[in-house]
């Protein structure tokens, strides 16, 4: 390439925006995510609704997969996951067995950003991590 070819490169290259963001100053890719009531609790042998609310969708984020993991044996959610399309929510059922041991029981509901293609590579995770006493 001639020497005077590389100032008229580098004017042209100047309007495209950042390397791979067409226009450049995209929003990156994030969301919010609130797991209310707060605080929760439920009673021992019990069962109780924690619901889950996806707002503030940015970038690629068409919606979000939310996913129920127990922390604690004998604390199970229904159903394990859920998927929220845009801003919304989902309510999960988290039960107690009676029985359980743990004086602090524990879960978490994981929220990952997924594309309009529900692929979610590269797309930011949240979490909600509830926990309690007896």
């Amino acid at each position: 390439m001639h020497r005077w070819m590389w100032p008229l490169l580098l004017l042209a290259l100047a309007g495209c925006g950042e390397v791979g963001v067409p226009g450049g100053g995209g929003e990156p890719n994030d969301f919010t995510m609130t797991c209310t009531p707060s605080p929760f609790s439920v009673p021992k042998g019990g069962q109780a609704t924690l619901s889950v609310t996806v707002t503030d969708l940015k970038g690629q984020v068409a919606k979000v997969q939310l996913k129920f993991e127990s922390g604690t044996v004998g604390v199970d959610g229904s159903p394990l996951t859920q998927v929220v399309e845009g801003a919304g929510s989902a309510q999960f059922a988290i039960s107690v067995k009676g029985n359980i041991t743990d004086n602090k029981p524990f879960f978490y509901i994981y929220g990952r950003g997924m594309n309009s293609e529900n692929r979610s590579s590269g797309m930011p995770q949240k979490d909600c991590r509830v926990q309690w006493s007896y």
